[in-house]
C-alpha cells in the first residue's frame, strides 16, 4: 500500500483542455484517452480537478478569444490576432499530442521522452516561482524540435529568448531588421525530401549570387537567421502538397543610411532578388516561383511580429506548430489523428515529416552572429533539458506512481494540478488512479512506458 500525505477531499470541475474542429465539428476533450472510444469514467473524472472551473471550453492553442486573424497569402499561415495564453493548458495539450505522436515513431526517442527515468533519478514536479507554471524533472527527454510537441515548444521558447537578445543589440547599435520569404512551387506529387533537397541547392546559390551579395550589402546585412518551416495541403480544394519555405530575419542597416531610402529603390531590391531567386530555383530543378509569392522583402515591422510570436508554445507560434489556411502543419496531423483515427493519412504524413526533418536544423545563424552578439551555443538536446533557474520543488513520485500516471495518460494532468492546487491537489490525483500501472498488459512490461 502507497503512503500520501494530506490528501484533500474536494478539488474543482475543469472545463475542455483540447478543442480541435474537424470537418465543421468541434470536438472537446479534457485528455487523451477522452479521444478514445471507451474510455476510463473514473480516469476522466480525475482529471478534471485540473484546473479551476467555471471557465469557458478552451481553444487548441489553449486561448480564450482570437480576434480577427490574418493569413499569409504567400505561405498560407494564420499571422494575426492577439490570444489570452494559458500556458498549463498548452502543457497539457502538447502531452496529450507527443501520445499521439509515440504511436507513429515507436521505438524513437519521441516515443520515450517524459517517459524513462533518467538513470535512477527521483520523478520530481517543480514550480516556477515567476511564472508559477510547473515541470518535472528526472525524465529523459528526446530534444527533437520537429517530432516532440512537448520539446519543439520549450526549445522553441529559448532560441526566441536568443533571436529577440540579438535583435536588440543590433538595433541598440544602429542597426535595423528585415525579414525575407523565399518560397517554390510544389505539387501533390513532390516527395518533401526531395522538395527539401531541390529547395536547399536553390539557396545555397543564391548567398553565392554576386547580385544578392551586392543588395545585401546595400541594405548592410551582417548576417541572417534562417527559419525552415513547412506545411501541406491536403485540405486545400487544389491540393498541392508539402510546402517547405524559408524565413529569413536579415541583420541590416549596419554602415548605410536605410532611412533614407525610398520607396522605389526598396521596391526594385525586391525585384532584383525575386529575379535571383527565380534563376536559382530552375537551375535547382524546381519549378518557376511567382513574383507575387516567390519572394517577399518587409521591413522590421513584420521582422518584429515574427519573432514575437516564435515559441509562445502555443500552435500560433512558428514552423511545424502553427495554423495554415486550407491547410495543415504537421502538429495539425496530430491534432487530426486524435479526433479520427481512421485518418491514415495523418499518421502517415507526419511519419514522413518527422524521418525527412530528422537531424536538421530549425534555426541556422550565419556565421559570426552569434558571437558578434554574445550569443552561447547550446544544442537543441541541452535546451530541452533546462530547468527554471527560480523554481521550488513541490513533490517526489514514486514510480509506482508515475507507471499509474503513464497507464491513464496524466503527465500533462499531473502539472496542470501542482500549479492550480499544489501538492495536495496531486495526491488526490494519485489516490485517484492507484493501481492503474498494474493493470497494463504485461506483454508491455520491458517497454518504452516502463519508467
Amino acid at each position: 500500500m502507497r503512503s500520501i500525505s494530506r490528501v484533500p477531499t474536494h478539488a474543482p470541475d475543469i472545463p475542455s483542455i483540447l478543442t480541435v474542429t474537424r470537418n465543421g465539428k468541434s470536438h472537446n476533450y479534457a485528455s487523451l484517452q477522452e479521444a478514445t472510444p471507451g474510455a476510463d469514467a473514473t480516469a476522466i473524472a480525475g482529471r478534471r480537478a485540473a484546473a479551476p472551473g467555471g471557465a469557458a471550453a478552451l481553444g487548441s492553442n489553449a486561448k480564450y478569444s482570437a480576434p480577427s486573424e490574418l493569413i499569409d497569402p504567400d505561405t498560407g499561415e494564420v499571422t494575426g490576432g492577439e490570444v489570452v495564453y494559458n500556458p498549463m493548458l498548452a502543457r497539457v495539450q502538447r502531452f496529450m499530442l507527443q501520445s499521439v505522436a509515440r504511436r507513429f515513431l515507436p521505438g524513437s526517442r519521441t516515443d520515450k521522452c517524459m517517459r524513462l527515468r533518467q538513470g535512477s533519478k527521483e520523478i520530481q514536479v517543480w514550480q516556477s516561482k515567476e511564472h508559477k507554471t510547473t515541470s518535472y524533472s528526472g525524465l529523459q527527454t528526446c530534444g527533437s524540435v520537429w517530432a516532440c510537441p512537448v520539446c519543439s515548444a520549450k526549445i522553441a521558447e529559448r532560441r526566441r529568448v536568443e533571436i529577440i537578445a540579438a535583435m536588440a543589440s543590433h538595433k541598440a547599435a544602429g542597426g535595423c531588421m528585415h525579414l525575407l520569404t523565399l518560397t517554390a512551387p510544389h505539387q501533390r506529387s513532390d516527395a518533401l525530401g526531395v522538395l527539401l533537397a531541390r529547395q536547399a541547392v536553390a539557396l545555397k546559390k543564391m548567398f553565392a549570387d554576386k547580385t544578392v551579395r551586392k543588395i545585401f550589402a546595400a541594405l548592410g546585412v551582417v548576417g541572417q537567421i534562417r527559419a525552415l518551416e513547412v506545411t501541406h495541403g491536403r485540405l486545400s480544394t487544389h491540393n498541392n502538397g508539402w510546402h517547405p519555405h524559408y524565413h529569413l530575419l536579415l541583420f541590416s542597416g549596419a554602415g548605410v543610411a536605410l532611412g533614407n531610402a525610398t520607396a522605389d529603390q526598396v521596391k526594385q531590391w525586391t525585384i532584383r532578388l525575386y529575379e535571383r531567386w527565380l534563376a536559382c530555383c530552375l537551375a535547382a530543378g524546381l519549378g518557376a516561383p511567382s513574383i507575387e509569392h516567390g519572394l517577399k522583402l518587409d521591413d522590421g515591422s513584420k521582422a518584429a511580429s515574427y519573432v514575437a510570436k516564435w515559441g509562445l508554445e502555443d500552435e500560433m507560434t512558428k514552423g511545424h506548430t502553427k495554423r495554415a489556411i486550407h491547410g495543415e502543419t504537421p502538429f495539425d496531423f496530430l491534432r487530426a489523428y486524435l479526433v479520427d483515427k481512421t485518418d491514415k493519412q495523418a499518421g502517415a504524413l507526419f511519419k514522413e515529416f518527422a524521418e525527412t526533418f530528422k537531424g536538421k536544423r530549425q534555426l541556422h545563424w550565419s556565421p559570426g552572429l552569434k558571437k558578434r552578439f554574445a550569443i552561447g551555443d547550446a544544442t537543441d538536446e541541452e535546451l530541452a533539458v533546462q530547468m527554471e533557474d527560480h523554481a521550488a520543488m513541490l513533490g517526489t513520485i514514486t514510480l509506482d506512481q508515475w507507471r499509474d500516471v503513464l497507464a491513464v495518460d496524466g503527465r500533462g494532468i499531473v502539472l496542470m494540478l501542482a500549479a492550480n492546487g499544489g501538492w495536495d491537489a496531486v495526491a488526490l490525483y494519485l489516490v485517484s488512479i492507484d493501481g492503474r500501472g498494474n493493470n497494463r498488459d504485461k506483454s508491455q512490461k520491458g517497454s518504452s512506458d516502463d519508467a
